[in-house]
């Protein structure tokens, strides 16, 4: 089996260090600033019959420092292999946030905010245009909040930094939310089973962790938690993937 992977964000990179490891599998990741449409035409080429293309090629947010010109670039490759992925999988990495926040757990069946932020927006136009012009199988995964230990510039970086510096964390707005998250490497363990067990449509990719993000600050502060019943959020659970089957271990955030 042959897996090209468009964009070598952080969460492309990981998959790919994992999916190398396995002999079987040649893997080529393809970064979007440095490979024009020719070198990726001929790239994607060279996925034969049941072949994988992984489209993890969007920006990590639409803020000042989003590039218009490498979002079309993606939007060109995107275009030409959605074109040209007959007998092929596509894998387009989405995210669990375009779900409407709720009180109960949320499957791959519930209801998508009706108010998106721009990159939601993006995010949902893309599962779209796959749905829309995908010439092979698909499987869309909305994934859930990621951390790792190099986690930088982002909610779990701030806990992270605070719990290995041992200083307090400060109260936000929308502390009281509930959000699912997951460990990298986990994630990338579950797409690795998505592709081996071929399974498509619209897949949750989780762990089953969730909490609010004052409860995770509590955790940080040796402050006492409080129930989240009554709290608005994302209980994300997947129907199609039961992660403590292919999981090792759980990676843990506390």
């Amino acid at each position: 089996m042959r897996i090209l992977i468009g964009g070598s964000g952080t969460l492309g990179k990981c998959f790919f260090k994992l999916i190398n490891k396995n002999k079987n599998i040649y893997t080529k990741l393809n970064a979007l600033r440095k490979t024009n449409l020719s070198t990726f035409k001929n790239e994607f080429k060279l996925l034969d019959d049941g072949d994988i293309f992984i489209d993890s090629m969007d920006a990590n947010d639409i803020d000042i420092n989003f590039d218009e010109k490498i979002n079309q670039r993606a939007n060109l490759f995107r275009e030409y292999a959605l074109e040209n992925c007959q007998n092929k999988t596509y894998i387009y990495l989405s995210t669990c946030n375009l779900y409407k926040e709720s009180l109960v757990e949320i499957d791959e069946s519930a209801e998508i905010k009706s108010i998106l932020s721009p990159y939601l927006k993006m995010k949902l136009n893309s599962e779209e245009k796959i749905k829309r012009l995908c010439k092979g199988n698909y499987a869309i995964l909305r994934i859930v909040n990621i951390w790792s230990d190099l986690s930088k510039n982002s909610f779990f970086g701030d806990l992270l930094n605070a719990k290995n510096n041992n200083f307090q964390i400060k109260p936000r707005n929308n502390d009281d939310l509930v959000i699912s998250f997951a460990h990298m490497e986990d994630v990338c363990k579950i797409i690795e089973n998505v592709i081996l067990s071929k399974k498509f449509g619209i897949i949750n990719i989780s762990t089953n962790s969730f909490n609010s993000r004052k409860n995770l600050k509590a955790l940080v502060n040796k402050e006492r938690t409080k129930p989240i019943l009554n709290n608005l959020g994302y209980r994300v659970r997947s129907n199609v993937i039961n992660w403590k089957s292919i999981l090792n271990k759980k990676q843990e955030l506390f």
